[in-house]
């Protein structure tokens, strides 16, 4: 399904985790909007990248790292909103990685933001993962409880 204009926005965001998964650089690199506008939110050590040539080293990097994506799986969504050639695709993912030959699952809040290009295939333009912080605040949880109506 690389490069397939028939593949939908979700299917660019799985088909990008799957290639993760399977280790296909070229499946990686297939997904992401190669112009200088595509930014991404990305985990580890640095807080963003900058750039499709950037961010395509920063892959080509990763996959020389000591880190490999096992599996991954909805836990909630995914959600899919569509507008043109502008969509976004957001859900919760459990992965499991394996870091320096340990096993580490990440449950992580996925959005990325895709765009259909010249050539008519979806790609992604921005990704963010996060995780919810304990009291970002250091009030507690500001939620009021409230019983269903």
């Amino acid at each position: 399904m690389i490069a397939n204009p028939d593949r939908t926005p979700l299917q660019t965001a799985a088909l990008m985790l799957d290639s993760l998964r399977d280790r296909s650089l070229e499946g990686v690199l297939d997904c992401f909007d190669p112009s200088p506008e595509t930014y991404v939110f990305v985990e580890g050590p640095r807080w963003t990248n900058r750039d499709g040539a950037k961010i395509a080293q920063g892959w080509r990097d990763y996959f020389e790292a000591p880190i490999r994506l096992i599996e991954w799986r909805w836990t909630d969504g995914p959600d899919v909103f569509e507008s043109g050639d502008l969509a976004v695709v957001c859900g919760c993912i459990e992965y499991e990685f394996e870091g320096a030959g340990e096993s580490r699952p990440l449950p992580m809040r996925m959005t990325w933001v895709v765009r259909r290009l010249d050539d008519r295939v979806w790609r992604i333009v921005h990704e963010h993962g996060s995780q919810p912080l304990a009291d970002p605040y250091g009030t507690g949880d500001w939620l009021v409880e409230r019983p269903e109506a």
